[in-house]
């Protein structure tokens, strides 16, 4: 499991540190700290108001979707993420579950003809909620809702599941060369990159639905 954090943490953290403007704020002064972008997420994900659920969702969008389906739609993803989020964070809709998660997973590379080798379960997703569960603690729900989540920590463990799933190599937390695993796509990623270059905006938005929808049903 500590494998897995660091793996996925060399890769978003290490390899894809940001400052603080990345999310909306711009810094006091040139020296002014710098904080990674997991790490501008949990800090986002504290805030409860509905503009800052809304910012919280957009940024998840973005990790998740990025420029794949157009900006029309990832502002409409966005709206409902966040929506979702903010009545499920004052009990007005269902949480979760993290055999929904895996599902989600599956259908995704379904829908994108993946590899058989690319494929998750509760146990899976479980691992790679948890890996997460001290560092991003604002983020992480399990100490409160067990084996159910919030709909942006869903969106969250869905990047983490494409970062990882079928991954050939795992890390200890000596590893040295963390700019050279940063270098290494994974497969998961790799494969959706070429779904989304070689489909059709369209085909694209109709798959994200679909993988929405499970999280919906």
């Amino acid at each position: 499991m500590r494998n897995l954090m660091y793996s996925v943490l060399l890769l978003l953290v290490a390899g894809a540190i940001r400052p603080l403007s990345a999310f909306g704020q711009a810094p006091s002064k040139p020296s002014a700290p710098r904080e990674s972008l997991l790490e501008g997420l949990d800090r986002e994900a504290r805030v409860s108001t509905p503009e800052g659920v809304h910012v919280y969702s957009q940024h998840l969008v973005q990790m998740l979707v990025g420029n794949s389906a157009g900006p029309v739609y990832a502002t409409s993803l966005t709206g409902r993420l966040a929506q979702a989020e903010f009545t499920a964070r004052h009990g007005k809709r269902k949480l979760i579950s993290e055999a929904d998660i895996a599902q989600a997973f599956n259908v995704l590379m379904k829908e994108t003809r993946a590899p058989d080798s690319f494929v998750a379960d509760k146990d899976a997703v479980h691992r790679n909620r948890i890996a997460f569960e001290n560092s991003l603690p604002a983020m992480i729900s399990y100490k409160s809702n067990g084996s159910y989540c919030n709909p942006g920590e869903a969106v969250f463990v869905v990047e983490m599941m494409i970062e990882n799933v079928d991954r050939p190599l795992a890390l200890s937390p000596n590893f040295a060369s963390k700019s050279a695993f940063a270098a290494i796509n994974p497969p998961v990623r790799m494969h959706l990159e070429q779904f989304y270059a070689s489909h059709s905006l369209s085909e694209v938005t109709e798959v994200f639905n679909r993988l929405f929808n499970v999280f919906q049903s």
